[in-house]
């Protein structure tokens, strides 16, 4: 059963950082990115991977110190078929992601410029330099695996005792999407969609390893090819303000 440093820390993690992501490091990201200062995507990757890397310590420090299993978390690999499940989740991202990365490439330059502007309002977003797109990967993998083990593992053992299994997913879901609300309704949406999506592979597989690499893999994806259709001399500000359409989907 959760204990009294359990309680503050799903407080901190659930209410505290989704207050802090709200109404200070997404404007300040936002206006510094806006503004053009130099390395403004680099520092708010760092934030991020920081951030997030904190948490996990954290909540490794409370599950340690109460000696707690593995198999609480969904960390130790289940039996074959489930194992097998898993592999060919993955393997089938694995797939896709060559698929659409293969499709940008054969894009002509113009198709490129137009598929870019789709990315709309969430272009700031993306990584557009070489040192950009290496800091996004990093942040890609740190969320892959940080937040799957904090929300799929840690938020969903603190509430089962309460909601039950299948109502602490549910409610999982929902908090991991509320806790992205500052990307605005769109990208609170893309994020409780993509939760679903995380939940039912941990629910398939009994292991949250399956869920880590596939979300790492969308966000890589993600910002690869926003890379790829953004790098080229484009002016970013039009991109700000221009149309609003296909967003990716992002951790």
């Amino acid at each position: 059963m959760p204990v009294l440093a359990d309680f503050l820390f799903v407080f901190v993690l659930v209410v505290a950082a989704s207050v802090a992501e709200h109404y200070w490091f997404w404007p300040s990201f936002r206006s510094e990115v806006a503004a053009g200062e130099p390395d403004a995507r680099v520092r708010g990757y760092r934030r991020g991977i920081v951030a997030q890397w904190s948490f996990v310590i954290a909540a490794s420090t409370i599950w340690t110190s109460h000696g707690r299993s593995l198999v609480e978390l969904r960390l130790v690999a289940p039996d074959r078929w489930k194992l097998a499940v898993g592999g060919a989740l993955v393997i089938a991202m694995l797939v896709l992601v060559w698929v659409q990365h293969r499709s940008i490439t054969r894009l002509t330059e113009e198709r490129r410029v137009a598929v870019g502007l789709k990315f709309g309002a969430v272009a700031f977003l993306l990584p557009h330099t070489l040192r950009e797109h290496r800091w996004f990967l990093g942040l890609s993998i740190t969320a892959g695996i940080c937040e799957e083990l904090l929300y799929r593992g840690y938020l969903t053992w603190f509430l089962s005792p309460w909601l039950g299994t299948a109502g602490a997913y549910l409610a999982v879901i929902a908090l991991f999407g509320i806790g992205h609300a500052y990307q605005g309704r769109k990208g609170a949406t893309r994020a409780t969609l993509a939760g679903a999506v995380m939940a039912a592979i941990v629910l398939a597989t009994g292991w949250l390893v399956p869920a880590m690499i596939i979300h790492a893999l969308i966000d890589m994806s993600s910002g690869t090819a926003g890379f790829m259709l953004l790098r080229e001399s484009r002016p970013e500000n039009s991109l700000l303000r221009g149309a609003h359409g296909v967003e990716p989907l992002t951790g």
